[in-house]
């Protein structure tokens, strides 16, 4: 059951018993016109990096795709996107959503925006509870807490005990995920493991806590990679030759 299909006279879908209009309705139509908020910032992130730094995204993009042609579904190019905008530092410096929260012309809601969508980087999660069409309670294992975020489309498909890779966007009042979910599989879960393995032991005992939320940004194309069908499938054919 998702928010958008609840009646405000049914049970509230979080499981407290109570009529939806006297539940959680409200926090459902809050997190709408966050969401909105949100997305249309982002718009005029991938905007005003497209005219400012094409050369660059064209780059990257040839790079997490190999150089090759790629035919990529919605999800999979949501995926590259997000790590474009969000992982893939230009040159000196910044991803291209950093760059667009520093600009002098924004309003202070903008920024803000802005800079909490440059700060949603890769985490490895694990559902903990659901209310479907509402929010996900998630054990973060990258950043060691639990934390409750707001999701209506997400929480729809996901049970307790799943494993994800999301980014966590923290907010004023609440959190909520940026971008894409990836599932981690039976077939996927065993080369992520040993991916991450690989980084942390790469970067030394001295990295300590917060080892693994490094790990993951690091790893961020890789990861990206992986959690793509279409792109993961030519990488596992030459590693299989």
């Amino acid at each position: 059951m998702v928010v958008s299909a609840t009646p405000r006279n049914a049970r509230c879908p979080c499981g407290s018993g109570r009529k939806f209009k006297r539940c959680c309705a409200e926090l459902a139509d809050t997190t709408s016109r966050t969401a909105l908020a949100h997305a249309a910032v982002g718009q005029r992130i991938q905007a005003w990096a497209g005219e400012h730094h094409r050369d660059a995204l064209d780059v990257a993009w040839a790079e997490i795709t190999g150089g090759r042609e790629v035919a990529l579904g919605e999800v999979d190019v949501q995926l590259v996107a997000t790590w474009i905008f969000n992982d893939r530092e230009l040159r000196g410096g910044g991803t291209p959503a950093e760059r667009y929260s520093r600009l002098d012309d924004l309003d202070a809601d903008e920024r803000d925006i802005a800079a909490r969508i440059a700060g949603a980087r890769l985490g490895l999660m694990r559902v903990a509870r659901v209310a479907p069409g509402l929010w996900i309670e998630l054990e973060d294992l990258t950043r060691e807490d639990l934390v409750r975020v707001v999701s209506h489309g997400v929480s729809a498909h996901t049970s307790p005990g799943d494993l994800i890779v999301a980014r966590r966007m923290d907010g004023p009042r609440t959190s909520s995920l940026w971008g894409p979910v990836g599932f981690v599989s039976p077939e996927t879960g065993p080369r992520l493991s040993a991916l991450l393995d690989a980084r942390i032991a790469s970067s030394g005992p001295e990295e300590g806590s917060g080892a693994l939320a490094r790990a993951m940004h690091k790893a961020s194309m890789e990861i990206t990679i992986l959690l793509s069908v279409a792109l993961r499938q030519p990488v596992m054919e030459r590693q299989a030759a």
